[in-house]
């Protein structure tokens, strides 16, 4: 919001030094929210992999436990798992911004914005279904 300057010069000097401290505090609030965006990571498990994201979703750490599960199987929960993590992205950005620069404030919303439209609400599928080896509901005539 720009300054009253009024009729008077130092009123108008005031006005003009108090709207500059305000757009560094602001600008000081921004760049504690990136540096707190960029140390964020987020990470989920399943059975045979572990994934840990960055806030922009982007795997910085993949680790596969000892498994003898198909590749498939194993692409499948990978998938899911990352999806899992980068579903969280929204809700610690919310948390950072909502410390850093308040829950009502307008530049907290602008942030958030771009994080919803990058994981509108991600919700991981459902795990896959492993064969339990009963063929009783199948056949094995053509």
């Amino acid at each position: 919001m720009p300054p009253e300057f009024g009729a008077d010069p130092a009123q108008a000097e005031q006005a003009l030094q108090d709207w500059a401290d305000g757009l560094r505090d602001k600008a000081q609030r921004f760049a504690e929210v990136r540096r707190q965006l960029d140390d964020t990571r987020i990470t989920e498990s399943g059975r045979s992999v572990t994934v840990t994201v960055d806030a922009q979703g982007v795997p910085t750490d993949v680790r596969f436990a000892d498994s003898r599960a198909p590749g498939a199987e194993l692409s499948a929960e990978f998938m899911a798992v990352l999806r899992r993590a980068q579903s969280r992205i929204t809700e610690r950005a919310t948390e950072i911004t909502g410390s850093v620069l308040g829950d009502d404030s307008a530049a907290a919303n602008a942030v958030l914005e771009q994080f919803r439209r990058r994981f509108p609400g991600q919700q991981p599928p459902p795990a896959p279904e492993l064969d339990d080896g009963d063929f009783s509901d199948e056949t094995f005539l053509r």
